[in-house]
């Protein structure tokens, strides 16, 4: 299901990700366990197609985490430690601007997600608490 093979990358004279290759079998659960600055966020972004590699393979069911970022965007998500949201913006007008921007047509899945979260999107995004911006990222 996920691939890497041989990834490098370098910023300049540093070596941020240093030929690393694993796999991970469909059903399959792994944590991504580090030190600081030891590659885990450049791996990830290789596999969410926001970077690519001068050397190495990223690759998700089969395919390319650079080249097809957008296919497997439509079954992939990633939720970064610390979101950044438009703090103006309800959470309902935050997760309508989402679903129009994605073309979502069917919003049952999301409203699915609402219930069991137990999340409130109704209030404004700025006076809500981490979790619950977490929650609304996880939703979108």
């Amino acid at each position: 299901m996920i691939e890497v093979k041989n990834l490098v990358k370098r910023y300049g004279d540093h070596t941020a990700v240093d030929h690393l290759s694993f796999e991970i079998e469909k059903g399959k659960i792994y944590g991504f366990l580090g030190p600081n600055g030891a590659g885990k966020t450049t791996t990830i972004r290789h596999l969410m197609g926001f970077l690519k590699s001068k050397r190495g393979t990223c690759a998700i069911d089969g395919l390319d985490c650079f080249k097809q970022a957008a296919e497997i965007k439509e079954f992939l998500g990633y939720l970064p430690g610390e979101i950044a949201f438009f703090d103006s913006m309800t959470g309902v007008e935050f997760l309508n601007f989402m679903a129009e921007m994605r073309g979502m047509k069917d919003r049952a899945k999301m409203e699915k997600l609402i219930r069991f979260f137990d999340l409130n999107p109704k209030g404004k995004i700025r006076k809500m608490s981490k979790g619950t911006k977490q929650k609304l990222g996880l939703v979108s």
